[in-house]
């Protein structure tokens, strides 16, 4: 998994991992041994709120309008203008204490001017060593004043922290520098600064309010005497209107109306009486009814005697006396009833006639008043003006000989005991950390970027063909020492890991192959090596080994072994028993000591690719299988050339070479490609053809915990 390859590259680096982590933090305490200790003192300054005036306004006050207003100091104790003035301030400041402290202020911890006027100096030292002295020394007398002020107000920019305590009305004004002193003046100078600037702001608003106010003054003066002369005008104009007597009239008018109503009441009662009468008579109505009808008691009770004494109707009685009698008082009383309709339409008359005196005096009445009191209201309305204006007067004056600034300082700044840097003892985590994760990157990316093989996995990914083994690494190889490992220390990692790669050569039926071809991947003597000890370990297994050698550089190894083994040496070589101008036993040098027998290689001068491309390599072969059972060929030094292709053809299996962690990936497919072995083509096209690492270093390997072979070569360690 990557990941679990990422966690082995670390692990088997653990200890460059640990030693950077504890460079690190050595570097990072020494770092924060080298940096001064800084100190930062705060002042805390309060906000008041618009209230009215009062605490409980002020609490009152909506959470918007707090943070809008706090947002606004905030802005203004951190502009450049409030900075310059507190930078001016400090001048003055150290001005005062006398030339003798201006001198010294330079060294002395308490005093701003001389921790700005320090860093000045060091900052145009630095300028001077950079820049030419000539050109410094022309534009010093111009640049330095405004250089200086703005140094100084980095410094104060750099230093400054101004912020808001949670969400309430108090404002932090902190300052940081190397002096606790320092920086506790710094921080109440800056809020003194502050409130000064809004003391003399609202000293200011307040004066320019006060002349406007005293210039409205005199115009409502003139207002005022203006409106109380027209009501004094009007009075003795109008007169002086009783308000009794128009309430009097209200009264009596009232009470006419109701009068009026009863009246018009009766008026309408005697008329409907009448009405009925006229109608009963037009019908000719009996006198009973004529006489109900008109509600006179003497009309009824004569109607009721005339009718108890003839035993009849009064309309069929039989005293005309008595006809007469009742016909002249039913004529009686109508015309009273017509003459009660006649005073009561004169009462009416009379007593329209009087509500309209009395609605015309009223009407009069109200509007005399109705102008005597808008006057009046406009001479209140003056009188409330003018005696505001008199009041914001006596505030703003009282305002501007106490001027309140619109915050105040809650808690002034003392000198911080303790830094608010780090110890030099917590730099040391991070930077061992910091340096143990750039150490673990960097072997991650270096191992990412590693395009050499080092596993059998990595080997048959890249090359496209089987791996079959790994070779242990052999400390100065030579022929004495290869043959008492080979033959000698059966249980050595190397002599097992060569037989193991020879048996995997084998068939199915654990039947050698009779040509074996050796090639290197790189210019190294890996692949001479390897011929001569896959040689050594046939003879184990009672095979009867030829190795023809090619390399016609002569690789030390074969000159060793010859010097060492060869009881008989010839001057004929693999040449000439290609082309056939010597017999096979006149090429061959027998070792009878280890078993082995040698062709050695043509001479340099001779063309190779002719001499393998000229023969039938086939043929040749099976002549020397008649006489040995395996034949290992030791290809041409360096990397292969087209010859290689030939001789790839006459051997029954290619083993290709590649050194551990050292030949790169795409020059081991370019040998695969040089010798007609595509990476595209599947295992099976190529199957004579096969790689083994050479050079392994066992402990190194086990790291990586590929889980291969070079596992179980470690155990026999």
């Amino acid at each position: 998994m990557p990941f679990q390859q990422a966690a082995v590259t670390v692990w088997r680096k653990k200890w460059l991992v640990l030693g950077m982590g504890i460079l690190g933090g050595i570097l990072a305490g020494f770092t924060g041994l080298a940096r001064h200790p800084l100190y930062e003192a705060s002042t805390q300054v309060i906000v008041d709120l618009p209230g009215n005036g009062s605490p409980a306004g002020t609490a009152n006050a909506p959470q918007d309008m707090l943070a809008a207003i706090v947002d606004g100091h905030l802005t203004l104790l951190s502009s450049e203008a409030h900075l310059r003035n507190v930078l001016a301030a400090l001048r003055k400041a150290d001005e005062e204490q006398g030339p003798a402290r201006s001198a010294s202020a330079g060294a002395e911890p308490g005093s701003l001017r001389g921790a700005v006027v320090a860093m000045l100096l060091k900052a145009r030292a630095r300028a001077s060593s950079l820049l030419p002295e000539s050109w410094f020394d022309r534009q010093a007398a111009a640049a330095t004043p405004e250089a200086a002020d703005a140094a100084a107000l980095k410094v104060l920019k750099d230093g400054l922290r101004v912020g808001q305590e949670l969400r309430s009305r108090i404002v932090s004004i902190g300052f940081t520098d190397r002096d606790p002193a320092r920086a506790a003046q710094v921080a109440n100078t800056v809020a003194t600064v502050y409130v000064e600037d809004m003391a003399q702001q609202n000293r200011a608003s307040d004066q320019r309010d006060l002349a406007s106010v005293v210039s409205r003054l005199t115009v409502m003066q003139g207002e005022l005497a203006r409106a109380t002369d027209q009501l004094q005008t009007y009075r003795l104009t109008n007169g002086a209107p009783d308000r009794g007597s128009a309430d009097d009239s209200g009264r009596e008018i009232a009470d006419l109306g109701q009068r009026m109503s009863l009246v018009k009441a009766s008026l309408i009662a005697v008329e409907a009486r009448l009405g009925r009468v006229e109608d009963l008579r037009k019908t000719e109505a009996p006198v009973k009814d004529l006489a109900e009808a008109i509600g006179s008691p003497s009309l009824i009770d004569l109607v009721a005697g005339a009718a108890g004494d003839t035993g009849a109707t009064p309309a069929t009685g039989s005293g005309p006396d008595r006809r007469q009698a009742i016909a002249s008082e039913i004529e009686r009383q109508v015309a009273r009833l017509n003459a009660e309709r006649r005073i009561y339409l004169t009462q009416i008359t009379l007593l329209e006639e009087r509500s309209g005196t009395l609605r015309a005096a009223a009407a009069d009445a109200v509007s005399r008043l109705s102008g005597l009191r808008a006057l009046e209201l406009q001479v209140d309305v003056v009188s409330q003006r003018y005696n505001d204006l008199l009041a914001r007067q006596q505030d703003l004056s009282q305002r501007i000989g106490s001027p309140a600034p619109g915050v105040a300082i809650l808690s002034a700044a003392w000198p911080p005991a303790r830094p608010v840097t780090l110890s030099p003892i917590f730099l040391v985590p991070p930077g061992m950390i910091v340096f143990g994760l750039a150490s673990a990157v960097l072997v991650l990316v270096r191992r990412r970027f590693d395009r050499t093989l080092r596993s059998e996995a990595e080997a048959e990914a890249a090359l496209g063909i089987p791996c079959l083994g790994l070779l242990p690494m052999i400390v100065r190889p030579r022929a004495r020492r290869l043959c008492g490992l080979l033959l000698g220390q059966h249980k050595a990692p190397y002599t097992r890991a060569v037989g193991s790669l020879l048996i995997s050569l084998a068939n199915s039926r654990l039947r050698l192959p009779g040509i074996i071809l050796v090639m290197a991947s790189d210019g190294g003597e890996d692949k001479t090596s390897l011929a001569w000890s896959l040689a050594l370990t046939a003879t184990r297994l009672g095979e009867r080994v030829l190795l023809l050698d090619f390399d016609q550089q002569g690789a030390p190894m074969t000159r060793e072994f010859r010097h060492e083994f060869s009881k008989s040496r010839t001057s004929c070589n693999v040449a000439d028993f290609l082309i056939g101008s010597q017999a096979l036993s006149e090429t061959v040098e027998d070792m009878p000591e280890i078993g082995v027998s040698l062709m050695p290689a043509p001479p340099i001068a001779r063309d190779l690719l002719h001499l393998v491309s000229t023969v039938d390599g086939v043929k040749l072969m099976d002549r020397l299988r008649e006489k040995y059972t395996v034949v290992i060929i030791d290809g041409p030094s360096g990397l292969p050339g087209p010859e290689a292709r030939f001789l790839t053809g006459w051997a029954d299996a290619v083993l290709l070479t590649v050194r551990w962690g050292e030949t790169p990936r795409n020059i081991a497919r370019g040998v695969l490609e040089s010798i007609g072995v595509e990476e595209s083509l599947p295992w099976n096209l190529s199957a004579s053809t096969v790689s083994v690492l050479t050079q392994v270093n066992l402990k190194q390997h086990a790291s990586y915990r590929f889980e291969d072979s070079g596992g179980l070569l470690l155990t026999n360690l």
